[in-house]
């Protein structure tokens, strides 16, 4: 996969169907930093209990272990930059920061947002068909874009939901996870598809189809 993938496509739909007036809306969009504390808290804490938990129960029903490999300092500052860049930034600033605010105009935010899964999904397909990923990680990224665009919802910035995607790439799959060997980690993403299963039926369950209203409002562009 070309992880720069869907910013080109961003760039380029944008470019052609808005000009430079959508582009400077969609930067702006970008730029935003600022979001509730607890939207940050939230996207930080949450998928590192989830991993921990799945691997926790993966291994109570006999899947098998390795020890893990010991990460310095170094090697993690290294690593996030390179992370960042292969997933988690290009990935939700055109995925959410563009297609999920513009869905969200035109249709529920709930709705928006499983659509947005679904090219998400396919997005993915060569990694899966590759076999690289287990399978219900199908179903996991289908789930996590409602939580994805539950925190774009009430933080009104993107980053709060890079971080997310970065804990869940760093933490779930290239260190904490790989404490379950190969061989048990399909075991392992089952219990992970299933808490992200019930935080995304939680937010349905609080919030309906507009996924909660915002808590801020930073300007005329938020409500488009």
């Amino acid at each position: 996969m070309f992880p720069l993938g869907p910013l080109i496509a961003a760039l380029l739909v944008i470019g052609l169907t808005e000009g430079k007036t959508g582009i400077k809306a969609w930067w702006d969009r970008i730029k935003r930093f600022r979001a509730p504390l607890w939207v940050y808290a939230a996207a930080a804490i949450i998928p590192v209990l989830i991993i921990l938990s799945s691997i926790a129960l993966a291994s109570a029903f006999g899947a098998p272990t390795r020890p893990l490999e010991p990460r310095g300092p170094l090697e993690f500052l290294i690593l996030v930059p390179i992370m960042l860049l292969l997933g988690p930034l290009p990935e939700e600033i055109s995925f959410r920061g563009y297609g999920q605010h513009e869905l969200q105009e035109t249709m529920t935010p709930l709705s928006a947002s499983i659509w947005i899964g679904i090219g998400v999904l396919i997005w993915h397909t060569p990694v899966f068909l590759l076999g690289n990923v287990p399978w219900p990680f199908i179903i996991t990224i289908v789930a996590v874009s409602v939580v994805y665009a539950w925190l774009y919802r009430a933080g009104k910035s993107v980053w709060p939901l890079v971080l997310l995607h970065f804990q869940v790439n760093y933490f779930g799959g290239e260190w904490l996870g790989r404490y379950i060997a190969d061989e048990g980690q399909v075991v392992y993403s089952l219990f992970f598809m299933a808490f992200y299963l019930i935080w995304m039926s939680l937010i349905i369950w609080r919030c309906g189809p507009d996924l909660c209203k915002p808590v801020s409002t930073f300007g005329t562009d938020d409500l488009r």
